[in-house]
């Protein structure tokens, strides 16, 4: 599993890109990946197109990731695979984030 992390230049959008599985040993990884943008930045990528497994603890940070951000953030999460999207719509994060 891996994190990176990219700034648009031109739009400002930070683009979290992750690879492998999205679960708890990514905690602390995921957290450092927004923390430095808290108030600073308000458009957020999740790229998911290469996660193969998520857990309910990625659930969790996401969570924790737009309270950190405040509602006034916008955060996409892209790329999902169907069975992962699925997931993402079952716990209605369709009200929280813009899932495509």
């Amino acid at each position: 599993m891996s994190l990176s992390i990219k700034v648009n230049s031109d739009t400002g959008v930070v683009c979290i890109s992750i690879l492998g599985s999205f679960d708890f040993s990514l905690f602390h990884e995921f957290r450092e990946a927004y923390a430095e943008f808290i108030g600073k930045k308000d458009r957020f990528t999740i790229d998911l197109s290469g996660v193969e497994y998520l857990d309910s603890a990625a659930l969790g940070m996401l969570l924790s990731m737009k309270s950190a951000l405040g509602e006034n953030s916008v955060i996409e999460l892209k790329g999902a695979n169907d069975f992962i999207k699925n997931i993402l719509m079952i716990s209605r994060f369709d009200k929280r984030f813009e899932i495509r």
